[in-house]
């Protein structure tokens, strides 16, 4: 009787068996990874990252785990396909985009007390009583750093470092005391080492936790980058930025990426990390520069041997050498027929020898001329491909540009006009950057005035930066404004500004969607080049003018037989063709010439002819 209930029994505990299995390889299958660098231990990630996962988990469904890792276990992790998303600074994750395909969804950014900053950078320190000034004082003292692949504790001051021509390995002892970055704080202050670098940041949390007086310490190649509070040494980097893998599911990335946008600034999450959540993937760019030319991996140099070259590159030895022995071939040649041309021109008499100079100078002007005439058209050209198919505001600035019955203000006058009007804005100014000084160029609407630049801090930035400008919002004076500048020459600084006040009360969005989307970089872009070739063109033209004006002035005391004289001696007629067209002698032409060359200064008819044709007195 006990048997019959053996098999039922047996039954039910398979089925919770099973669907236990079934449930936990469900969760395993739903787990999302996301690999962090564990720069300053595990225990310190996880209590950092966690609650970012947990965030994750809640608002998307997935179970989310943060691994931290080393930068030999990204690589491992990574080959084993055990990672999802990875978390790094810029450095590694540049490493991880080009031998591994990670491609960036967002980027952190940080906290200092009440600002929120996406950029970062390094220091670079020392004791104000150490006597050291500036980075070249460093040569044969020691340097404190964390690792020599630590982007923020070392590889950004090693871009420095280069930049001022010291190789930081040999002419510098530098000391590897790891994480955290407050021991080389301490290591310096101690007098134990010359100098450190640490990240931006550090300096300022020692000093408010009463750990350190920044009035001991001395920052070396200090910057000042306007919006950014913290010491630094270097040029800003974008902040860690958060990244997808090849395998990782596009829909989920997706859900990560507006996720973690949508996080607010003062949430658990948030607070936790130290920061103020996560903003749109910034341009990491920069930092492979700064790796090329450290020629650090991803971008190490590979050296090349001569059997590989020769393997790779025969065809094109032969082919040069072919073209080599062409060319030696093509000169024996022309050698040949010099020589021959030469005893032909022994031959030819002296009284052609006259004209012949005047025909090779005429065609020395000639040739410059169309010079010129081949650089106009190669730059209208080169406007023209700029242009987008069906843009309107193009098709009317193009128009404006070739314009040949409008001067040089008005086109400048013109194109400001129509730039404003396209981005909505209620004023628009041009001007130049020169000695240290802005100089008004055009005012939009021409019938006000107001002094430029139109936001000082902006423009520098506009300057320094090379890119567009713009916000919306209360600055104290504008609404919104925008800024775009152009170098037209060494420390000359073409400045386009449109701005809004706060009594306008229409919406001003125009200049926004022009500087974020593509058409409206290139429209801005390209009014900016318009505008340095207006006045560039227009400058050569005043300095024509002004050649022409000093040229006239040698001609202002000539009479009228002089000037029917001086056409006739610049179409080529010899003295007594001259004599005989005015019905006069002979020595009174040649009394004329002289008289000419008298009053103009010129010290032969050549040189008359040329001040003649400058001053536009012939044809």
């Amino acid at each position: 009787m006990l048997k019959n209930y053996y098999f039922p029994l047996l039954l039910v505990i398979y089925s919770l068996l099973y669907a236990g299995q079934v449930a936990a390889a469900s969760e395993q299958e739903e787990k999302v990874v996301i690999g962090v660098l564990a720069y300053n231990g595990e225990r310190q990630a996880l209590a950092r990252w966690s609650p970012t996962a947990d965030y994750l988990a809640k608002h998307i469904g997935h179970q989310f785990e943060i691994l931290p890792l080393t930068h030999a276990d990204f690589v491992h992790a990574i080959n084993k396909g055990r990672l999802d998303f990875i978390l790094t600074n810029p450095g590694h994750y540049i490493l991880l985009e080009v031998n591994y395909g990670a491609t960036r969804i967002a980027t952190f950014k940080s906290r200092f007390e009440s600002q929120v900053l996406t950029h970062f950078s390094t220091v670079i320190f020392t004791r104000r009583d150490s006597g050291l000034q500036k980075l070249g004082d460093l040569k044969g003292h020691s340097l404190a750093a964390v690792s020599n692949d630590a982007f923020g504790g070392f590889q950004l001051a090693e871009g420095e470092f280069l930049g001022q021509q010291l190789n930081i390995y040999e002419d510098i002892s530098l000391k590897w005391l790891g994480f955290p970055h407050a021991d080389i704080v301490r290591a310096v202050i101690a007098g134990r080492v010359d100098a450190g670098t640490v990240r931006t940041g550090v300096l300022e949390k020692m000093a408010a936790k009463g750990e350190i007086n920044l009035s001991e310490l001395l920052v070396l190649n200090e910057r000042i980058t306007p919006g950014f509070p913290l010491l630094h040494s270097a040029g800003l980097y974008p902040e860690w930025p958060i990244a997808r893998l090849p395998a990782t599911d596009a829909r989920l990335a997706k859900q990560v990426a507006i996720t973690l946008l949508q996080m607010p600034q003062n949430a658990r999450p948030a607070l936790a990390s130290g920061g103020s959540g996560w903003t749109i993937p910034l341009d990491y760019l920069k930092v492979h520069e700064l790796f090329r030319r450290l020629q650090i991996a991803p971008y190490s140099p590979v050296p090349l041997a001569l059997k590989d070259f020769w393997q790779s590159y025969r065809g094109w030895v032969f082919l040069l050498a072919l073209v080599f022995l062409v060319c030696i071939l093509v000169i024996l040649y022309t050698l040949k027929i010099n020589r021959e041309l030469k005893r032909s021109q022994e031959a030819i008499s002296n009284h052609r020898e006259q004209l012949e100079q005047g025909i090779r100078e005429r065609t020395a002007e000639l040739s410059e001329v169309n010079r010129a005439l081949q650089q106009d058209i190669e730059s209208r050209i080169q406007s023209e491909n700029t242009l987008h198919e069906g843009c309107e505001i193009l098709q009317t600035l193009y128009t404006v540009t070739g314009r040949n019955d409008l001067s040089r203000h008005q086109r400048l006058q013109s194109i400001v006009d129509l730039a404003r009007q396209y981005l909505g804005a209620e004023v628009g100014a041009l001007s130049i950057f020169d000695g240290g000084s802005y100089r008004m160029t055009t005012f939009s609407p021409g019938n006000e005035e107001t002094p430029v630049p139109l936001s000082p801090e902006h423009a520098v930035q506009a300057m320094e930066s090379s890119q567009i400008v713009y916000f919306q919002g209360d600055d104290g004076q504008w609404r919104s404004y925008l800024a775009c500048s152009c170098l037209i020459a060494d420390k000359r600084f073409v400045l386009l500004e449109f701005a809004s006040p706060h009594h306008d009360s229409h919406e001003v969005s125009g200049y926004v969607g022009a500087g974020a989307s593509e058409l409206g970089l290139r429209i801005l872009h390209l009014i900016t080049q318009w505008v340095s070739n207006e006045l560039t063109q227009l400058e050569s033209e005043n300095d024509l003018n002004d050649k022409q004006h000093q040229a006239r002035s040698c001609f202002t005391g000539i009479t009228s037989r002089e000037r029917e004289v001086l056409q006739l001696v610049a179409d080529g007629e010899s003295n007594k063709s001259i004599a005989r067209l005015l019905d006069i002698s002979i020595k009174t032409v040649e009394l004329h010439r002289a008289n000419l060359i008298r009053k103009t200064g010129a010290s032969s008819s050549i040189q008359l002819v040329k001040l003649a044709t400058a001053a536009n007195l012939v044809d």
